[in-house]
C-alpha cells in the first residue's frame, strides 16, 4: 500500500468484541463540529468555549447554544461538513479489518451529528458500520435551528450523547469493548470499557495519564490495527457516571 503501513494478518482471540468510536477529531482529521461553530457562531464561539473549558457547562449546553446561531439551510451545512471530513489514515482499512475479525464497530458522537451518516455513506463505508449514536439538528419552519439529543441520559445534563450507556450496554451483551477516542468528553465512555485508545497528544490522552487510567496512544487506525491485545482485557474500573 503506498506510503501507508503494512497490514499484518493476525487473529484476536476474543470471542465478543465490540468498538466504540468516537468520530470529530478521532475518525476525522479535523473537528467538523468546532468547524461549524466557528464557521456560524463567530465570536459567541469562544465565549461558550470559555464556559465549557472552565467546566461551567457541559456539552449539551454547549451544542444548544452554538446551534442558535445556525442557518436554516441544511444543505449549506452538509456541504461545508463534507468540504471538511477528511479521514484518520488507516479508517477505512480498519473498518474492514474489523468486519473481517466479527467485532461490530459502533459511532458514538456527541458533536452536531447531522452529517456523519452522509459523511461515511459518500466514502463507501457506511455498511461497515453497525450502528450510529449521535445527536441531530432540527430546523424550524421559520428557518431556527435546534438540537436534539435522542441518546442523552435523562438524569443527567452534561453530555447530549451518553457514551458511557453505548459502552455499558454493550458489556451487558457479552461484549468487550475497545473504546477509541480523543476529546475530553471522550472520557466518560471510556472510563467504562474494558480497553482504550486515545489519540496521542490530545485531550483523552492528557486526562488517562494525568489520572492514571491505562491506555494505548495511536496516531492513526493502522496502529489499532496492527495493535496486539493482552491475553486479558479488565475493565478500566474508573466510571465517572451512571448511566
Amino acid at each position: 500500500m503506498a506510503g501507508g503501513k503494512r497490514i499484518t494478518d493476525r487473529v484476536i482471540y476474543f470471542v465478543k468484541l465490540a468498538y466504540v468510536v468516537d468520530f470529530d477529531g478521532t475518525v476525522t482529521r479535523k473537528d467538523i463540529t468546532s468547524i461549524l461553530a466557528k464557521t456560524y457562531a463567530g465570536q459567541a464561539a469562544s465565549e461558550v468555549y470559555r464556559l465549557y473549558r472552565e467546566g461551567k457547562i457541559g456539552m449539551r449546553r454547549w451544542l444548544e447554544e452554538m446551534v442558535r446561531h445556525f442557518p436554516g439551510d441544511y444543505e449549506q451545512m452538509l456541504a461545508l461538513a463534507l468540504a471538511a471530513a477528511d479521514f484518520k489514515p488507516g479508517f477505512a482499512q480498519f473498518l474492514k479489518f474489523a468486519h473481517e475479525s466479527g467485532s461490530p464497530v459502533y459511532i458514538a458522537s456527541d458533536g452536531f451529528g447531522f452529517y456523519i451518516e452522509p459523511i461515511l455513506e459518500r466514502q463507501g463505508l457506511l455498511e461497515y458500520i453497525s450502528g450510529i449514536y449521535c445527536n441531530s439538528l432540527v430546523i424550524g419552519s421559520n428557518g431556527s435551528v435546534a438540537i436534539e439529543t435522542p441518546h442523552g441520559n435523562p438524569t443527567c445534563d452534561i453530555c447530549g450523547n451518553c457514551k458511557a450507556m453505548h459502552v455499558v450496554k454493550l458489556k451487558e451483551k457479552g461484549f468487550r469493548v475497545v473504546y477509541i477516542g480523543n476529546g475530553f468528553n471522550d472520557r466518560y465512555g471510556a472510563s467504562h470499557a474494558d480497553f482504550i485508545f486515545a489519540r496521542a497528544g490530545d485531550r483523552l490522552a492528557e486526562y488517562c495519564a494525568a489520572n492514571n487510567i491505562p491506555f494505548v496512544p495511536f496516531a492513526d487506525f493502522y496502529d489499532i490495527i496492527q495493535f496486539s491485545y493482552p491475553d486479558k482485557m479488565a475493565d478500566v474500573g474508573r466510571p465517572l457516571c451512571t448511566p
